[in-house]
């Protein structure tokens, strides 16, 4: 049972944060002034709302799973009525703002990804997570696309700060 219910706190902290940026990108595309990046904010914000439902039917399923089970020890479940609303950023120029935030945040997102991954083995939410990491690679790679050069800004950030370090 311990493994159970260690993979659904996996889940909740997956959901807490696509939650949390589907409030931003939904957010950032309604105040966003060129229909460009307004219109790829509103689609991840989509997506990531799509990510949310499907993340929250495993929950259900594994919680009731668990329940069939005769184990009915208290799992931490959130209300998400309740959830603490983080103050969402203002993002004054939007190509330095936004897409670059957008960015940033898809490239952690990948790394918890990536990081779930590793800890979960059972096999419908592998694939669901597998999927969901394959369609933020698919982000990034359009935020590639815009030709924008902020995100090498990113990297070569990340490049000094391990060559200070390592």
């Amino acid at each position: 049972m311990r493994h159970l219910e260690k993979t659904i706190s996996l889940l909740y902290s997956i959901l807490e944060r696509n939650y949390h940026d589907f409030r931003i990108y939904s957010n950032a595309s309604r105040h966003c002034k060129r229909l460009i990046f307004r219109n790829f904010l509103g689609k991840v914000a989509h997506q990531k709302k799509s990510f949310c439902k499907r993340i929250k039917l495993e929950i259900d399923f594994l919680e009731n799973q668990n329940n069939i089970e005769g184990h009915r020890e208290n799992i931490s479940k959130r209300d998400w009525k309740n959830i603490e609303r983080p103050i969402l950023p203002v993002f004054r120029i939007e190509k330095d703002g936004i897409i670059k935030e957008c960015y940033r945040r898809e490239k952690q997102s990948i790394g918890l990804y990536q990081n779930l991954l590793s800890k979960i083995s059972l096999g419908g939410i592998r694939e669901m997570l597998l999927f969901q990491k394959h369609s933020i690679q698919l982000i990034l790679q359009e935020i590639e696309g815009f030709g924008l050069n902020i995100y090498e800004d990113i990297e070569v950030e990340n490049n000094q700060g391990e060559k200070k370090y390592g």
